[in-house]
């Protein structure tokens, strides 16, 4: 049977994001190293001595036309957003970033006026990081699709990334969260500042960036053996998320968990550090809100409501399933 099949039981559409990666990296075998040199986190983190650098992080990221921006979106905000949610992941591991290789996609509908736009969005938006975009491909699709996708790498101090809090320790994030869909998925700043600066903090036991919401992000920061306990009273709500909530009548702090394209970062901090930790953030960036959200237990990678000591039964944005 080929790859495309009119069976629907066989079909990925049944199968959650993270099932259908642990099928993929399964069948790749020994190709795939084990996390964090492989799978499993913002970005694959690998030693290197270039530069003096100790670690190199890796990440790839699309955007694709109907999924993450639609007709009416200027062809320069698509892509800086291809650029910037690349930024995000390695701001996640605390990466300076270095160099990219861009891939299209292109139908041979695609305005030509459109693509340069979006060229030019992409080329400022690596400038402004100080990221050379190095190379790429370009391939004939079929009419009416654009993908835009860009494989990049950076350099880090430590290996800074997913599933390494401890208990105890204490939850943060930057920002505001949440109706990303009003304007914020498309113009953003990723915080690369905000976390070169955490991870040259040794006390900053995790980290990544919300792309997917809170509720299906930190599950995968926290990893298989952790819990948070999490004040929801305090989420920091955007104004777009308040707003949404009063044009779909859904809570406010649902959109905060569930929207995704936050692009904020998520870190825990050591416990008997959090106060010290808190105190230098806002003095090293004093624009950027954070938030201490509550800290982690012993578990098994739920988000509990601190009130009530329940799972909160919010699911974040999925691919698939």
């Amino acid at each position: 049977m080929g790859a495309l099949t009119t069976q629907a039981d066989r079909s990925v559409a049944k199968l959650t994001e993270e099932e259908i990666i642990h099928r993929v990296v399964q069948a790749l075998g020994v190709a795939t190293p084990p996390f964090p040199e492989g799978p499993g986190g913002d970005c694959a983190i690998l030693d290197t001595t270039r530069g003096g650098r100790r670690y190199r992080a890796s990440t790839v990221d699309s955007v694709l036309l109907g999924r993450h921006f639609d007709l009416a979106c200027a062809g320069h905000r698509a892509g800086a957003k291809l650029v910037n949610r690349n930024l995000s992941d390695l701001a996640a591991a605390g990466a300076t970033p270095s160099d990219g290789l861009l891939s299209l996609l292109l139908g041979p509908d695609v305005d030509v006026a459109w693509l340069e736009d979006f060229a030019h969005g992409a080329g400022k938006a690596a400038a402004k990081a100080g990221l050379d975009l190095v190379g790429g491909d370009i391939c004939r699709a079929p009419a009416g699709m654009f993908a835009g996708t860009l494989a990049l790498q950076g350099f880090a101090h430590r290996v800074l990334t997913r599933r390494t809090a401890t208990v105890g320790d204490a939850l943060f994030v930057t920002g505001q969260l949440g109706g990303s869909l009003y304007g914020h998925h498309l113009d953003f700043t990723p915080r690369l500042a905000e976390g070169e600066w955490l991870c040259g903090q040794g006390e900053v036991t995790a980290c990544t960036d919300l792309s997917d919401g809170l509720a299906k992000d930190l599950p995968g920061l926290l990893g298989p053996k952790l819990d948070a306990r999490v004040d929801l009273t305090t989420l920091p709500l955007s104004n777009a998320a308040q707003a949404l909530a009063k044009a779909d009548g859904k809570p406010a702090h649902e959109h905060a968990l569930n929207d995704g394209e936050d692009y904020e970062l998520l870190f825990t901090v050591a416990t008997d550090r959090a106060d010290f930790l808190e105190r230098a953030f806002r003095q090293a960036f004093p624009l950027t809100p954070l938030t201490r959200l509550g800290a982690t237990e012993a578990g098994s990678g739920r988000l509990l409501d601190l009130a009530t000591g329940e799972p909160v039964k919010a699911k974040g944005f999925g691919h698939f399933g």
